[in-house]
């Protein structure tokens, strides 16, 4: 249902509020006294509101009565009215002006003005101006038009020109909608007169009806200034004439059939210009859709009620049933969009919503249509466009500048070359003690050197503590020459001299040869000096024992001598666990200095690992970090992540400790290995960050940082190798394709119905229609296909019966052509099976372009396509202006092409470097112009893929050889910028599948660049051709 609501026995004129603020209220005037008598002249005012929103039956509001009835009426907004002023045109030839508000509250002076300057006809034309709120134009039927300024309503109204009047009724009047000084005029002779009041003169005169019989309604385009359409009143050619006044005056830029008789009312929608209402004679209220300048529904009218057959009987004598819904008035509200209201002559007011009709347009009405789209895509791509434009935008929007800048600074600063200066810089910045050890550690492991460095970090300079023991041992010896009283030793533990009877003992033993007896003296009596010298002689497990008794008696009193005891013993493990984690970095340093390379990363690890069950894991983390094993080091900045993001592991962790955690490990990497693999959960972290910057747009970036075989790391790895930069990606990854996440499906798309390869021809009997208005066909073109072959058409097809077993011929009833389905498998093709025993043989192909050809003279200047600038103009009939407009069905094969007639320009020896064709080494451009580089390979890669027939195969090395060049030329900076950028453009119109327009562009560089640049364009041309031919399906 479209009514909204209705009132009954109302014969009106009617206009809507133009306030926001009370949109739903509806000025009604009455036309006729309704049944008052033959002495009933007078009329009346009527407010009501309408009550759209709730939907409730409309509320009356206030009337005021008139001498006269109405004829027309009109509602304008007002600075010095709250509602605004309504403007009646009466029977009688006066001009009423009032105060809505104040005829509600029914206070003041209701009445603004009065005027009686026309005639004693009826003023049937009225209207305000929307550009000038108080300017009114009204028409009479003496003829003349009359321009009032409301702001001084007691100022005499003027002529729109000072020498001429239209001496025909007056029948609708229309302000421009753009400029405020421009009134068209229409008469009941069929004239419309187009007049400039500033100049106070007419500025044309359009002859719309040449059989002088009435307009019945003017319209300005809502959006275009010099668009006008005029409706006829005349039974015998009900038509709406559209004209375009830049182009002429005298014949209309298009004709609109619907109506079978003539048009009363017309009504062009403010808020969509494709969109206008029109009833006519023949009951019918039209919606139209003037972007295809058809119908596309129509207003129903009520149910036509049962009359007692007397009253049926005079109905049909006077010519009543057929007239008695004919509505002879149709407006839009100019605030509530769709909505529109209607008059008819059985005494009915009705309001309509059009999003209740039964459309056959295909398209929402525009201000249901989005201002802008945009869609976003990967990597960080946003492709977007207003609901103006005629081609889509492509952009890289960088969602964090945070995580942007510090990749970008890590990227362009870290060299893995020298890895040493980064982390000495990062190192240099550190904001803690932690931070800053342990980008000196990592600096260690880099050094050629990293043992003794090592030490250097830890504390232990060798030259240092040389030095010191040095000046410690001179200290030492002079003190000793000063006499050994001046030392203070320990009696017990500090033996001068051998007793005479403990030498007689050891003498006595030697000369046995028992040195373990002599031994076991000296240990006994405390001569441990001459138990070791002894024990050196006696072999070599009396020297261990002795050894060993003699560390586990001193190491208590002289801790130095477990060090020695491990380095005489080379048994650092016990060492290691036996050590105290407090003093780690002595622990380290002893490995450092005396373990072998085998053993030094197991005594590492256990040192860590005695660190973390004391609770130290900052000094465990450096320690692993020495050993060279990942998952431990990494483990305990892992650690520190997650406590920074409260155990979060998701998408919406915070990326700078995100980033500072790869950074960390990715540098590790480095001295590991490449051959080292992150842990699951590391490479988890990792995947999270490699999709934060593809978000960014950082697509070759992200590839480095994917690691880890999850579903989540190989679906990234995919898209990386299908994006927009996919030979980065892949050297970033390796060199080796991903391999393909999902399970691959072979879906067989049917083939859409071949077109015929004979001629078609255009214009024949009947309505041509095409997007925008467009002048009735008479001119014939034939055209031919873009694309044909060479070999000859093949015969008819052979009876079923030759069909292979299991195919059956059908006809599709839609467009009468003949397909085939399998009954065993259900497969269905438009092509013909082959028979397995009989091989059609294949014939060459060749692709050609081959251009319309027209039997009308097209010898029409083609600077006729600048005089057009709107979406309005139909190309269908106008090749010329087909470039320009595009609309859809229309060619233009000469557009930012020479046509067949011009010479071609002789050929210019270039003298530039001549660079190869091969793709194997294709150079890095500028950022700016990487994507055309990108774009050109994807697509030649993609194409590669694809099946293609032996002239295609041929196109395609064309193209690769022609993109080679190009790319190699434009990194050398052989291509200017201006051809490069429409490089830019066209790549981005082939990344959005926008075949017609990267065609469009390739189109004008071959016809503007040719000269200079064909060893490269005629490979681009062949490649854009080439997709087009196959994708654009």
């Amino acid at each position: 249902m479209t009514k909204l609501a209705q009132m009954n026995d109302r014969s009106s004129a009617i206009a809507w509020s133009a306030l926001p603020g009370h949109a739903d209220v509806l000025a009604i005037g009455a036309k006729e006294g309704g049944g008052g008598g033959f002495d009933d002249t007078g009329g009346e005012l009527e407010l009501y509101d309408m009550n759209l929103t709730t939907r409730v039956d409309p509320t009356f509001l206030a009337s005021v009565k008139t001498q006269s009835r109405f004829a027309s009426l009109g509602w304008s907004s007002s600075s010095k009215y709250p509602m605004g002023m309504v403007a009646g045109g009466m029977e009688n030839g006066a001009v009423h002006i009032w105060d809505p508000h104040a005829v509600i509250e029914q206070q003041g002076s209701q009445l603004i003005a009065s005027y009686d300057d026309h005639g004693p006809g009826a003023v049937k034309a009225l209207e305000f101006n929307k550009l000038v709120p108080s300017q009114l134009a009204t028409g009479g039927s003496d003829g003349k038009v009359l321009i009032f300024n409301l702001d001084q309503p007691d100022a005499p109204p003027f002529p729109p020109s000072a020498n001429t009047q239209q001496r025909a009724p007056i029948t609708s009047l229309a302000w421009n909608t753009q400029v405020p000084h421009i009134l068209a005029s229409a008469a009941a002779d069929g004239t419309v007169t187009v007049w400039d009041i500033n100049n106070r003169k007419a500025w044309c005169e359009l002859r719309a009806e040449n059989s002088g019989q009435p307009i019945s309604a003017i319209a300005w385009n809502p959006k275009e200034g010099l668009q006008l359409l005029t409706a006829s009143a005349d039974d015998r050619n009900p038509v709406i004439k559209v004209w375009d006044l830049r182009t002429s005056t005298s014949m209309p830029l298009a004709t609109l059939t619907g109506h079978s008789q003539g048009i009363l009312s017309m009504a062009w929608c403010p808020h969509d210009e494709h969109m206008l209402l029109t009833c006519g004679k023949d009951n019918r209220t039209i919606l139209w859709d003037l972007y295809t300048s058809r119908p596309i529904g129509d207003v129903p009218n009520d149910p036509v009620e049962q009359q007692p057959q007397a009253s049926g009987n005079e109905q049909s004598m006077f010519g009543l049933a057929t007239t008695q819904q004919r509505r002879y008035d149709v407006q839009w509200s100019p605030i509530k969009r769709g909505i529109i209201s209607t008059a008819s002559l059985d005494r009915k007011v009705q309001v309509h919503s059009i999003l209740g009709l039964s459309s056959s347009s295909g398209r929402p009405p525009k201000w249901m249509r989005p201002s802008s789209s945009v869609s976003c895509g990967f990597g960080g791509s946003i492709v977007y466009c207003g609901s103006t434009d005629t081609g889509v935008r492509i952009r890289t929007v960088v969602e964090n500048p945070q995580l942007a800048k510090v990749s970008r600074a890590f990227e362009s600063t870290m060299d893995p070359n020298n890895v040493i200066t980064f982390c000495q810089s990062r190192a240099s910045i550190a904001q803690t003690a932690s931070e800053k050890r342990l980008w000196q550690f990592m600096s260690v492991i880099f050094q050629s050197d990293a043992r003794h460095m090592l030490l250097d970090t830890l504390g232990f300079d060798p030259a240092i503590i040389s030095a010191k023991a040095s000046a410690y041992t001179e200290d030492t010896t002079s003190v000793v020459n000063n006499g050994v009283a001046s030392v203070s030793l320990d009696d017990k533990n500090q033996k001068v001299a051998m007793s005479p009877v403990t030498q007689d003992v050891v003498k006595q033993a030697l000369m046995v040869g028992s040195f373990e007896a002599a031994v076991e003296c000296c240990l006994n009596t405390g001569n441990l000096a001459d138990a070791l010298v002894l024990a050196s002689c006696g072999g070599e497990e009396l020297w261990t024992r002795t050894k060993d008794r003699y560390f586990q008696s001193q190491s208590s009193q002289r801790p130095f001598l477990s060090v020695v005891s491990s380095i005489i013993r080379q048994d650092f493990g016990s060492f290691v666990q036996a050590s105290d984690p407090a003093k780690w970095q002595e622990t380290l340093a002893v490995l450092s200095t005396y373990s072998s390379s085998t053993e030094f990363p197991q005594l590492c690890v256990a040192l860590g690992d005695l660190l973390e069950e004391a609770g130290d894991h900052a000094s465990a983390s450096l320690c692993y970090m020495c050993s060279l094993n990942l998952d431990k080091a990494v483990k305990y900045w892992r650690s520190q992540f997650l406590a920074q993001n409260n155990g979060k592991t998701g998408s919406d962790v915070d990326m700078l400790t995100l980033h500072e955690f790869v950074v960390k490990t990715s540098v590790y990497l480095l001295a590991v290995g490449s051959s080292a693999q992150l842990s699951p959960e590391d490479a988890k972290l990792f995947t999270i960050y490699a999709e934060k910057l593809a978000e960014q747009g950082f697509l070759v970036t992200a590839a480095k940082y994917c690691k880890g075989n999850t579903w989540e790391a190989q679906v990234l790895r995919d898209r990386l190798y299908r994006s927009r930069a996919s030979h980065r990606c892949l050297a970033a990854m390796g060199g080796a394709p991903p391999d393909f996440p999902f399970v691959m499906q072979d879906i067989k798309k049917g083939r859409a119905p071949a077109q015929p390869t004979s001629q078609s021809s255009y214009g024949q009997s009947g309505v041509a229609t095409s997007n925008g208005f467009q002048y009735p066909q008479q001119q014939q073109y034939s055209q031919q296909q873009s694309y044909s072959t060479t070999q000859p058409a093949p015969a008819a097809p052979t009876p079923s019966d030759s069909l292979p077993p299991g195919w059956i011929e059908l006809q599709d009833p839609g467009s009468g052509l003949t397909y085939y389905a399998n009954q065993s498998t259900g497969e269905v093709t438009w092509d013909r099976p082959q028979s397995a025993l009989v091989q059609a043989p294949v014939a060459q192909e060749s692709v050609q372009e081959t251009q319309p050809t027209s039997t009308a003279s097209n010898t029409r200047n083609t600077q006729l396509a600048s005089k057009y600038g709107d979406g309005f103009v139909s190309s269908h009939s106008r090749p010329e202006l087909g470039g320009q407009y595009g609309n859809v069905g229309t060619s233009n094969p000469y557009h930012n092409s020479a046509r067949p007639s011009t010479a071609q320009g002789s050929s210019v020896i270039d003298s530039r470097a001549p660079v190869s064709g091969n793709l194997d080494t294709i150079p890095e451009l500028n950022p700016e112009y990487q994507p055309i580089s990108d774009t050109l390979l994807s697509l030649i890669d993609a194409l590669k893929g694809g099946q293609l027939s032996a002239s295609d195969r041929r196109q395609l090395s064309e193209a690769e050889k022609g993109v080679a060049i190009f790319v190699k030329r434009l990194a050398r900076g052989d291509i200017s910028d201006a051809i490069a950028d429409k490089m830019l453009a066209m790549t981005t119109a082939l990344s959005s599948y926008d075949w017609a327009g990267a065609g469009s562009i390739q189109t004008a560089l071959v016809s503007q660049e040719w000269r200079t640049h064909k060893e490269w364009l005629k490979g681009v041309k062949a490649l854009v051709l080439l997709a087009t031919k196959l994708y654009s399906q």
